[in-house]
């Protein structure tokens, strides 16, 4: 089918709404939906503990340390100040804040010697500077010259996205800046004997600079273990080019008098995901033996905006993203987060340092991207933030033990059951208008519950929003998550499917005669699909959703529940009300409980991350786990208000 097919939803009694079915981009709940933001630990935020002791130090991690904190408490946003794009580090019992300049300053730098007060005002702040004076000139009569080659932008744009690194003694500062002769943001470097500066850059020309493709920012400079110095950057500042944003690293050294690019020049990684409008702010460590390379991605100046990795083989790549979605994202009132940035404080406890704007207030003017930060930890070899936070929170962390990769159950009335995965809330005891039908997860964090009139429940997930209140030509009877973040589909018993947020709309079989009543579906893993399946075993494939094979035309024992895909999307498990499994395409066959007694009939699967195995669970809550599906435990034998009617599970 295309984008001609028959509607989900038609005009509710007395509406003049169109009988097609909306249109819903990312914005707050209305009618229909309940959104709880817990900061804390998230699942998507798979960041890490850092071994970064000193500005441009690198020491592998391999178990956490175990921190001894420092005290008092932090509160984000750590200053009211706008200072995107920050760049954190300590020195000694100090720290610096180097942010992209303003108004006032071309680089303005904050320092604090206790991470819980950092500056609040900039004018006659003695802790406030300007790192990076005009050489001659001045920043508000708009004649600034930063260097012989570097200016303040048309409209005085100001040097954006500094980094600094201690180099014998030395300090040096890259930073970006318009270069007149190109009409370009280039990368420069100047040099220091203290700290906050003042810098100068004496460069005849800057140390990189890509006409070509749109010019040069974001620069990061970091060592390796043996002591070589490594510079990475993006291409396209935005200005006249629609070169793609790629991520870049070349060797550099320093020759006292500045730096220079050695060697070949490398691509890390280039945008490729759905949400990545554009990549940026590179910033390359080394955690527990492996090089990551974390960036910010996404329209900056909207709530879109967040943080990704890669994992690299090395200082200089080659690098590949494992996620289709961001790891750090916004959270109630943190929007937009950006720019990440790691340090260690004086007593070994591990930060990642990033801007965020404040929900309600995201965008200029009126919004400020505020310096914050939230702890790291290195958990079961995965790095984990404990963040985003927005309420007071100890600078002692307290990292969690293993990470969340557990099941989630669903009953009718709304109520979850977690399972080795975090409870994020539920509608369980409230009144429904209707009952509620499935669970899916937020490949980001969280989870949705879907009713069958549509009605969308969100905890720690986005609601991007639902179908409440409109007239249904069926009733929902399941929904899916699009694997590339930002949103997902709901589908009824006639096959409709109904598009939320960034979901594509590939069709469905909607107003086409079925033999049987549609009971679910799942997405493509890879994106840019989906599958449909039938009571008889039937299923309906779009997009990038292949077709395997089916139970559709052949006798079964028991009608079809549901459906779940391997990790690569290249085959799916078809599962019975009796527990009986069916496999196709690369989907192996682990065993089932087909054949045997059950105490309340199958009504979901979920598989496990590697598609090494999967669970069944039962209308009373019961758990079967075949291959190297582990069990968490059930509510089988236990008294529930209403029968469990899905599962989802949490976790990559």
């Amino acid at each position: 089918m295309t984008s001609g097919q028959e509607p989900i939803v038609g005009p509710a009694a007395g509406s003049d709404r169109s009988a097609n079915f909306p249109s819903f981009g990312r914005r707050r709940p209305s009618r229909g939906a309940r959104l709880r933001r817990i900061p804390g630990l998230r699942r998507s935020a798979v960041l890490g503990a850092l071994g970064i002791v000193a500005i441009g130090a690198v020491v592998p991690l391999g178990a956490p340390p175990a921190f001894a904190g420092l005290p008092g408490t932090y509160s984000n946003p750590l200053s009211p100040l706008d200072t995107p794009d920050s760049d954190v580090m300590r020195l000694g019992n100090t720290y610096y804040a180097f942010s992209t300049g303003d108004g006032f300053d071309n680089i303005p730098v904050m320092t604090t010697t206790d991470l819980s007060s950092w500056p609040q005002t900039l004018l006659l702040n003695p802790d406030v500077v300007d790192a990076l004076p005009c050489q001659s000139g001045s920043v508000q009569g708009g004649t600034c010259q930063i260097s012989a080659w570097a200016t303040r932008a048309p409209g005085n744009g100001a040097p954006w996205s500094p980094s600094m690194i201690e180099v014998g003694g030395d300090f040096y500062l890259f930073y970006a800046a318009w270069d007149p002769s190109v009409a370009h943001y280039c990368v420069g470097v100047a040099e220091s004997t203290q700290p906050t500066g003042p810098y100068v850059d004496d460069s005849a020309g800057p140390v990189v600079c890509q006409p070509s493709i749109g010019g040069s920012i974001d620069p990061d400079v970091y060592q390796d273990q043996a002591g070589n110095y490594y510079l990475a950057w993006k291409n396209n500042d935005g200005y006249s080019s629609t070169a793609p944003a790629t991520l870049w690293v070349s060797p550099v050294v320093f020759d006292g008098g500045g730096a220079q690019l050695v060697g070949s020049t490398t691509a890390l990684i280039t945008q490729n995901r759905a949400w990545e409008t554009t990549i940026e702010q590179p910033n390359m460590v080394l955690l527990g033996g492996r090089w990551l390379l974390f960036f910010s991605g996404g329209p900056w100046q909207t709530d879109a905006y967040a943080i990704a990795y890669a994992n690299c083989e090395g200082p200089v790549g080659p690098c590949a993203d494992p996620n289709t979605t961001p790891v750090f994202g916004s959270v109630g009132d943190v929007a937009g987060p950006g720019a990440p940035s790691f340090f260690t404080d004086t007593s070994g406890s591990v930060w990642m340092a990033y801007d965020a704007w404040t929900a309600g207030n995201v965008g200029y003017p009126d919004g400020a991207r505020s310096l914050r930060m939230d702890p790291l930890c290195m958990v079961e070899g995965t790095p984990v933030p404990l963040g985003p936070s927005a309420t007071p929170l100890p600078l002692t962390p307290t990292c969690p033990t293993e990470l969340p990769d557990g099941y989630q159950m669903a009953g009718s009335d709304g109520g979850i059951f977690s399972f080795h995965t975090a409870f994020d809330g539920s509608v369980g005891g409230d009144r429904l208008d209707a009952p509620m039908v499935g669970v899916a997860a937020d490949p980001a964090g969280g989870y949705w519950e879907v009713g069958a009139d549509g009605g969308i429940f969100a905890f720690g997930a986005p609601f991007d929003g639902s179908l409440s209140g409109w007239t249904l030509r069926a009733p929902i009877v399941g929904m899916a998550a699009d694997p590339d973040g930002g949103g997902y589909w709901e589908v009824d018993r006639q096959g409709h499917v109904a598009t939320f947020g960034n979901a594509g709309n590939y069709g469905s079989i909607g107003g086409t005669p079925l033999s049987a009543p549609v009971v679910g579906m799942a997405a493509d893993p890879g994106g840019g699909g989906y599958w449909e399946v039938a009571s008889d075993g039937g299923i309906f494939s779009y997009g990038t959703a292949l077709f395997y094979g089916s139970m559709g035309g052949q006798r079964l024992d028991a009608p079809i529940v549901g459906i779940a895909p391997t990790p690569d999307g290249g085959g799916y498990w078809e599962v019975a009300s009796d527990g009986g499994i069916f496999a196709f395409g690369d989907a192996a066959f682990y065993g089932s409980m087909g054949g045997r007694r059950l105490d309340a009939p199958v009504v979901g699967i979920t598989s496990t991350p590697d598609g090494g195995g999967y669970w069944e669970v039962a209308s009373d809550g019961g758990i079967f786990a075949f291959g190297d599906a582990p069990f968490y435990g059930s509510m089988g034998g236990q008294r529930i208000d209403a029968p469990v009617v899905g599962i989802a599970r949490i976790g990559t």
